[in-house]
C-alpha cells in the first residue's frame, strides 16, 4: 500500500508536468485571444518590478557619472562640447551615438574630429549585428573611420529587449556584459566606461562570467514623476555646457557620457532611444517609456562600481524547485483525496492560494533584502494546476487503466 501511494505521487507529478507542457504548446495556436487586453496589461510585468518601483529605499545620487545631452545638435556643435568638457580632465568620455557617414557640412565633420582628437580616453559606440544562423556573417557597425580613429576603445551599446522596432514596448531589465562575435570578446559600453574609472571593479564584474546580468536600477534623470527615483544622475543640458554652468570638480576624474536625453532635459515626449524599466511608476499596463538609453547605461555603470549586483536563480535550480514543490503538493493532496474526499476541493484550493501568495511575496522580499532573483514561474504554474490536475489523474487517467474503472464508466443501471 505504501509503495502504491508513492507510485501514484510520482505518476501524478509526471501527469501535471505533462499537462504544463501541453498548455505551453497550445498557446502557439492563440486559443486564448479573448484575454488579449488583460495579457497586454500584465504581459510586460514581472512581480519583481514592484521592488524597483515601490519598495526600494531612496538611494543617494550617483556622483561618479555625468551625462551630457546631445539633444539635436549638429556634429560641429558636439565637437565644441567635447572640447569644453575634455579640458576638465574626465576619466573618460563615452559617446552613445553613431556618426556613420561624412556630411555635406565638411566644416562640422572637421570640428567633431578636432573635438574627438582632444579627448584623452574616448570610448565610441559599436553595434553588434550577429547573424541568426551563420556566425561567419556576423557584423559590427562603427562610426565612420575618420571619427573612429580617435577612439581609445569601442564598446557595444546593444541592450536586451523583446522589441523589434522602436514603436513596440521596449522593456529593458538585463544586458550582456560581454559578447563573443567574429572570434573576439566584445565589452558592453557601460562595462568599458566603468573600467575607465575602476578597472578592478569592472574586471570583478566580468569575472562573474554571466551571459546576461539583471540591471540593478538606481534612478533616472529629471523625469518629472515617470519613475520613483527621478533625479539620481547629474546631467548637463546643451546650454549648461556652452556656458560652462558647472564646477570643475563635477567633471574631473568622472565618467562622462554624451547621450540623447531629449530635445531638452526633462523632455518626456521624445521616444528616440527610450525604454521601459522596472522603475516605471506604472508597473502594470505601462503607458509611456521612462528612461533614455544613456541613463540605462549609467545605471549599469553604478551597479558595477558599487559591486551591487543582482544574483539570479539558475534555470536548472528553478526546474528542480518546481518538481520538488509539485511532488510535495501531490503527496499532500493525495492524502486529502483518499482520507477526506468531501473536503478535497476546498482544502486544496485554500492551500494553492496560500502557497502562491507565499511564493510571490517571498520572491519580492528576497530580491529586496538579498538582491537575489528567484525564478518561480514554473513552480507557481505547477502549484496552480496541482489540485484539479490530480483529481483528473485519479478520476480519469488511473481509472482508465483498470478493468474495474472502465467497466464502471460504461455500466448502465437497470430500471
Amino acid at each position: 500500500m505504501f509503495r502504491k501511494f508513492w507510485l501514484d505521487v510520482i505518476l501524478g507529478t509526471a501527469f501535471i508536468f505533462g499537462l504544463m507542457g501541453l498548455f505551453n504548446s497550445v498557446t502557439a495556436f492563440k486559443i486564448f485571444d479573448v484575454f488579449d487586453p488583460i495579457g497586454e496589461a500584465f504581459g510586460d510585468m514581472e512581480m519583481t518590478d514592484i521592488v524597483f518601483s515601490q519598495l526600494r529605499d531612496d538611494p543617494v545620487a550617483e556622483q561618479r557619472v555625468v551625462l551630457v545631452n546631445l539633444s539635436t545638435l549638429q556634429r560641429g556643435e558636439i565637437g565644441m562640447m567635447l572640447q569644453i568638457i575634455s579640458k576638465y580632465n574626465p576619466a573618460c568620455i563615452g559617446i552613445d551615438s553613431f556618426f556613420y557617414d561624412p556630411k555635406e557640412d565638411t566644416l562640422g565633420d572637421m570640428m567633431l574630429m578636432e573635438g574627438m582628437a582632444g579627448v584623452d580616453n574616448l570610448i565610441l559606440a559599436e553595434k553588434l549585428l550577429p547573424h541568426p544562423d551563420d556566425p561567419e556573417q556576423d557584423t559590427i557597425l562603427y562610426s565612420w573611420e575618420a571619427f573612429n580613429q580617435f577612439a581609445a576603445s569601442n564598446a557595444f551599446v546593444n541592450l536586451i529587449t523583446d522589441a523589434e522596432v522602436q514603436e513596440e514596448l521596449k522593456m529593458c531589465r538585463e544586458f550582456n556584459p560581454t559578447f563573443d562575435i567574429k572570434g573576439d570578446q566584445r565589452l558592453a559600453f557601460a562595462v568599458r566606461m566603468a573600467a575607465a574609472y575602476d578597472s578592478v571593479a569592472a574586471a570583478d564584474f566580468v569575472a562573474r562570467n554571466n551571459e546576461t546580468e539583471v540591471i540593478n536600477y538606481r534612478g533616472n534623470v529629471l523625469d518629472y514623476g515617470a519613475t520613483k527615483f527621478g533625479n539620481k544622475y547629474y546631467a548637463l543640458d546643451v546650454q549648461d555646457v556652452f556656458n560652462e554652468n558647472f564646477v570643475p570638480d563635477m567633471i574631473e576624474g568622472k565618467v562622462v557620457m554624451f547621450c540623447y536625453l531629449g530635445k531638452y532635459l526633462g523632455d518626456r515626449e521624445s521616444l528616440e532611444d527610450k525604454f521601459y524599466t522596472p522603475l516605471n511608476e506604472k508597473y502594470i499596463g505601462r503607458a509611456f517609456p521612462d528612461m533614455y538609453g544613456g541613463v540605462v547605461h549609467a545605471n549599469i555603470i553604478s551597479m558595477i562600481l558599487n559591486r551591487d549586483y543582482i544574483n539570479v536563480m539558475n534555470e536548472n535550480a528553478g526546474i528542480i524547485f518546481a518538481i520538488v514543490l509539485c511532488f510535495l503538493n501531490v503527496a499532500l493532496f493525495s492524502l486529502i483525496y483518499k482520507k477526506i474526499p468531501k473536503w478535497y476541493d476546498g482544502i486544496t484550493k485554500l492551500f494553492q492560494l496560500v502557497e502562491i501568495a507565499v511564493l510571490v511575496y517571498g520572491v519580492i522580499y528576497v530580491l529586496e533584502l538579498y538582491s537575489f532573483k528567484a525564478d518561480i514561474a514554473l513552480a507557481t504554474f505547477a502549484v496552480g494546476l496541482a489540485g484539479d490536475s490530480l483529481e483528473v489523474y485519479y478520476g480519469v487517467v488511473k481509472n482508465s487503466f483498470t478493468k474495474e474503472g472502465r467497466k464502471s464508466l460504461f455500466k448502465v443501471d437497470k430500471l
